[in-house]
């Protein structure tokens, strides 16, 4: 498949709220919070607008503590870690006040885990004014939202949902070497409930396939009834 990246609404509504964040003028906060189900694309769309914006990624994970958190960025501000919290948040404000840059942090419902860690972040936002983008899921904001001084930063709330028809199209075209027909697509779109990540599997294998048998544009009735999918199989219950 190629190495492009589909330009599906979702991904155009993320970048312009970003691009908003760094453009915004004096006074308005510069927080946001992107949110959606596994599978709608959060991840590649963040990594495609923090190497477009020239930002920071962050990947939280369960044995972050906030001294980890800031050690993990310290490594991708060029700096070194410590052991203690100060130097580097010190360090961190430093850079970010002589090199403002937005700071993307995927997987941020661990961040609850340990509610310093969202307080440091909120310190380093607040003294820099560098962009935070929060990725999580849908439990994730509507914790963030129920933390009355940490949610009145946020000024960007985006939700990824399904993709609809004409992004199916975009992606297929973005992606694959070979061309589905409309009705192959709206089965694939259909099969995969708008799921752009089952999406992105199903339009693998038709690739696979068109090769394969040499084929420009691959139909529904080439296709038939070949599965899309790596689904898990279903066991009955035993009584």
């Amino acid at each position: 498949m190629k190495d492009e990246m589909a330009m599906t609404k979702n991904v155009r509504r993320f970048l312009a709220a970003v691009r908003e964040l760094n453009d915004r003028p004096m006074g308005v906060e510069g927080m946001a919070i992107l949110w959606g189900e596994p599978g709608e694309g959060k991840s590649t769309t963040v990594a495609f607008a923090c190497n477009t914006l020239d930002g920071i990624f962050l990947r939280a994970n369960t044995c972050w503590t906030p001294t980890s958190m800031l050690a993990a960025l310290m490594v991708e501000l060029g700096q070194p870690a410590a052991n203690r919290r100060t130097p580097m948040v010190e360090a961190a404000v430093k850079c970010l006040a002589a090199r403002p840059r937005p700071i993307f942090i995927d997987e941020a419902d661990y961040l609850f885990r340990q509610a310093d860690m969202l307080d440091v972040m909120r310190d380093i936002y607040d003294v820099t004014g560098s962009p935070v983008v929060l990725i999580g899921m849908e439990e994730f904001a509507r914790k963030v939202q129920a933390k009355g001084k940490f949610a009145r930063r946020i000024t960007q709330w985006v939700e990824f949902s399904g993709i609809d028809q004409d992004d199916a199209r975009t992606l297929a075209d973005a992606l694959c070497d070979v061309k589905l027909a409309d009705d192959l697509l709206e089965h694939v779109h259909h099969a995969a409930r708008k799921n752009i990540g089952r999406m992105v599997t199903g339009l693998a294998r038709i690739e696979q396939f068109g090769r394969l048998n040499a084929m420009e544009t691959v139909t529904k009735k080439a296709w038939a009834n070949r599965a899309l999918f790596y689904d898990q199989p279903r066991f009955e219950r035993k009584h």
